[in-house]
């Protein structure tokens, strides 16, 4: 009985001496789980990193009030990598028990995520796409089949998946660059895009540090290869970006790397470039996403195209 009394009394001890914003099992479990690192941290990013920081501290919060100290961590630890400035990816299919039957769901709402943000969602909608990212993380946390924490005050999987259809609903109502429609199952064929209209914009996203297109942005080209060989009448005005990591002249040799990728796609495909109106090179001088200096942001690492 002593030593149970001793037990107790070290655990309240340690509970009392917890400071008051910490969750109920944080005065025992801080050494194991960092589960409140991220609160009250100052943050200057974009819009959309700034609304990550804020989404994901309190999915944190919420699950370490539910005694989950080990998703609590999870998404302290995101809301702390938003607050860096640095990316922040959502949770993928294959990190979490999933039953069979529930993964093609689950893909499918990320898919239609990623597109909505290579379309100009994040930065036309940047809270929206925030709100939709952190609530596709709590569906699908909550929807895990091995899931030990489920109380009636805890997000469920419905309210979840509610708070993800409203936000994308807001997102792709936002969203408008022009992309060609991307299956991202390895086995399905690329569909063929539709002819341009007599203007339209396009935007190629490229990897970090790259002229390399992402697979968005790889089908995005491919589209406007398509619609520019399908109608001689259309040219083609050309602008490339660079986010502002590294220097102002490494960024600006960077985007006209990026330039060269999408002219040579048209050379490759047989289209002249006497259809090229006008190309730009700019760097990190105009930026799609305003940011400060030394920022990743995925969004400006882009060749904006116009045809007209």
């Amino acid at each position: 009985m002593k030593t149970k009394s001793l037990i107790l009394g070290t655990c309240a001890a340690l509970l009392v001496a917890s400071p008051v914003s910490a969750g109920p099992l944080d005065g025992i479990f801080s050494g194991w789980f960092d589960t409140d690192s991220a609160e009250d941290l100052s943050i200057n990013g974009t819009a959309f990193g700034n609304a990550l920081y804020q989404g994901y501290s309190d999915l944190a919060e919420e699950r370490d009030g539910a005694f989950d100290l080990t998703d609590s961590e999870h998404f302290n630890h995101k809301a702390r990598t938003a607050a860096r400035r640095s990316s922040v990816q959502p949770d993928a299919v294959m990190d979490r028990d999933l039953t069979d039957a529930q993964k093609p769901m689950f893909q499918d709402a990320l898919d239609r995520m990623r597109i909505a943000f290579e379309r100009g969602g994040v930065t036309k909608a940047p809270q929206a796409a925030a709100t939709a990212q952190v609530s596709y993380d709590c569906w699908i946390e909550a929807t895990e089949a091995n899931r030990t924490v489920r109380r009636a005050d805890n997000p469920n999987e419905d309210s979840c998946k509610g708070e993800f259809e409203t936000a994308m609903a807001q997102v792709e109502d936002a969203a408008t660059h022009v992309l060609t429609q991307v299956n991202y199952t390895q086995e399905a064929a690329v569909p063929k895009p539709a002819p341009a209209p007599e203007a339209a914009s396009f935007i190629v996203y490229f990897e970090f540090d790259s002229a390399n297109p992402t697979p968005v942005g790889q089908d995005s080209l491919n589209g406007v290869v398509a619609a520019v060989k399908a109608d001689e009448r259309l040219s083609v005005r050309l602008t490339a970006h660079a986010d502002s990591t590294g220097s102002s002249a490494y960024n600006l040799a960077l985007s006209r790397r990026r330039l060269d990728a999408v002219t040579d796609a048209f050379i490759a495909s047989g289209i002249s470039l006497d259809r090229i109106s006008e190309e730009d090179a700019l760097g990190e001088s105009a930026p799609l996403v305003p940011t400060g200096d030394g920022v990743r942001e995925a969004g400006n690492r882009a060749v904006e195209i116009s045809l007209f």
